[in-house]
């Protein structure tokens, strides 16, 4: 069988991907390895995202505008978000809805772990484990397999130069966490991530409670159990889970007949390693420029070109964020404190909505680089 456009991979990425194509009347091959996989995502997403993609009401198990940080020493600032809302989502549910909506849209979605990827004069073939689905043929690819993409290595994508291994442990609920089934809570604290975070994340019926950490760096699951000790929770999970989540941008993500997308592309943002909206975005643009370039020619750096102007300042601050505030106990005692200001809580949540850098007026950015300042020295 031969096709426009093989999809490998059918999280958000590959599936946003995968039906843009088929809209666009290309011939879609979308192959997931394993339609029962669930990864080990907080699960959170903006308001921005669920109005461009039409995501449905009875996935959005939570509506959370109230949020803590917690620094290392306890000081809790809760923060409250006015204009929107963090929407939680089940990953199992939402990649199967994305799923279907690709296959709606005319895309052929299949289930096989793919083996070899070999240029050919007219495209590829792909052949999968066993030959779980017959040999195919595609004139173009997109990599949506996730940081350790199995297409990024079998067409020699440069690496993915950091990557995170995170942990997270299901709880249903009890009379014991119920205290946290309507407030997202944001621990910055070295015993529970000496260099990232860790979260918990309420659903319609269980709590999420995660960790993160440099991989080879840390035991994350030794950071685990302190976290749930540090919580209080004597509960069992139901459910454990870990996976690597790429922290920084490959080199490049586009060839000439071939484009990474969400994770595969290293395309999740420093200090809060958000994923979702960036995979949804990626296979939107990369989707849109495969359209062009098949169609018309244009070339696919193009979508590489594109992402980079509309995401690249809010990559770049997060990740110098990242290096100033997560190095120590306490520098991120500092950080918690500038998160009382209720002039950055705005700025931060204004601009998570719909991942715009928001201006702040001039008194205002003075005002806050003072306090950035002041701190910094503290914690220091």
């Amino acid at each position: 069988m031969r096709y426009d456009v093989a999809v490998l991979g059918g999280g958000p990425s590959g599936s946003v991907a995968a039906a843009e194509l088929a809209r666009a009347g290309l011939s879609t091959i979308l192959i997931e390895r394993n339609f029962e996989n669930v990864k080990p995502c907080g699960g959170a997403i903006p308001l921005g995202l669920i109005e461009e993609f039409r995501i449905p009401s009875e996935l959005v198990e939570k509506k959370l505008s109230r949020m803590k940080a917690r620094s290392p020493k306890g000081r809790v600032i809760e923060m409250n978000m006015p204009n929107g809302y963090v929407g939680m989502v089940r990953r199992e549910k939402f990649d199967r809805w994305l799923r279907t909506e690709a296959e709606k849209a005319g895309a052929t979605v299949a289930e096989g772990l793919v083996n070899t990827i070999t240029p050919s004069a007219d495209g590829f073939v792909i052949k999968t484990l066993n030959d779980k689905i017959a040999p195919l043929k595609a004139a173009r690819i997109i990599g949506a397999d996730g940081a350790n993409s199995k297409t990024a290595d079998e067409l020699h994508f440069p690496p993915n130069e950091l990557k995170v291994i995170a942990m997270q442990q299901r709880f249903h609920y009890s009379p014991a966490i119920e205290k946290f089934s309507n407030i997202v809570e944001i621990w910055f604290d070295g015993e529970v991530s000496p260099d990232f975070y860790g979260w918990i994340f309420p659903k319609a019926d269980h709590l999420a409670i995660g960790t993160g950490t440099e991989d080879h760096r840390h035991n994350i699951k030794a950071l685990q159990r302190r976290f749930i000790e540090k919580i209080g929770i004597t509960d069992k999970p139901y459910l454990d889970e870990a996976a690597k989540i790429p922290m920084k941008p490959r080199k490049s993500f586009t060839q000439e007949k071939a484009i990474l997308v969400g994770d595969a592309a290293g395309l999740v943002t420093p200090a809060n390693g958000e994923g979702i909206f960036f995979a949804m975005r990626s296979g939107k643009l990369g989707a849109q420029a495969m359209i062009e370039h098949l169609k018309n020619g244009a070339p696919l750096a193009n979508y590489e070109k594109e992402f980079r102007r509309l995401y690249a300042p809010i990559f770049f601050g997060l990740e110098v964020l990242q290096a100033i505030y997560y190095k120590t106990d306490r520098l991120r005692e500092s950080f918690v404190a500038i998160c009382a200001d209720d002039d950055v809580q705005q700025i931060t949540f204004d601009s998570y909505l719909y991942k715009k850098m928001v201006p702040a007026p001039w008194p205002v950015q003075m005002k806050i680089f003072s306090k950035n300042i002041y701190h910094l020295i503290k914690g220091s």
